[in-house]
């Protein structure tokens, strides 16, 4: 089976909703919380990307209220009010992290694990998508997940947080030579710019 962290989390909200999406493949629409969080992560992959020179705050907001307002499926009103929102969460995330200062090994990486299923004498494919991935100054690894939801979490659920245990399997996959205790795996809360931090073993 080749199967994702999203399509796990949906099984676990809805086998039924999971059957309809993942093994029948039905289209969803798309809510429009989920396409401002979609254009609000491709904003800040453009915030990092350097060609040859970092994109300045005008720009990457210029791009964002580009991409937000030629959604149809938004209302008029709504797209004013997540336009406002996604401008003070990007010009706030700019200010607090300007891209130069970090060494960005990768934004929107793609991975395949391959993982042994003993039970069942078959392998299975976990893929996914991580947000962010930076070296530290002490050569570490940090995996970054950003996230435009209000609620921010307890740090025991960060610690057990599934979604952050996935990318550190993918990247251990990709990278074997590297420590499990290596990686550092950071939730960054875009609203309130608070990072949530854990390890794992």
């Amino acid at each position: 089976m080749r199967i994702s962290y999203s399509a796990l989390d949906t099984y676990e909200q809805c086998p039924k909703k999971f059957h309809y999406q993942v093994i029948e493949r039905v289209p969803a629409l798309k809510s429009k919380e989920a396409i401002f969080g979609s254009i609000v992560h491709e904003s800040l992959k453009y915030m990092f990307s350097r060609d040859p020179l970092f994109p300045t705050l005008e720009e990457v907001l210029s791009r964002f209220s580009g991409d937000f307002t030629t959604q149809k499926s938004v209302s008029d009103n709504e797209k004013a009010r997540y336009e406002e929102l996604g401008r003070k969460i990007l010009t706030q995330f700019y200010k607090k992290n300007p891209p130069w200062v970090f060494q960005v090994i990768d934004t929107e990486a793609r991975f395949e694990a391959t993982l042994d299923d003993s039970v069942y004498k078959t392998k299975h494919i976990l893929v996914g998508k991580i947000d962010r991935i930076d070296k530290l100054e002490d050569g570490s690894i940090e995996i970054i997940d950003y996230k435009t939801s209000r609620r921010l979490p307890s740090q025991s659920s960060v610690d057990n947080n599934v979604q952050l245990a996935v990318y550190q399997l993918g990247l251990q996959k990709r990278w074997p030579h590297i420590e499990p205790e290596r990686f550092k795996l950071s939730l960054y809360f875009l609203r309130s710019g608070d990072v949530l931090s854990t390890r794992r073993t």
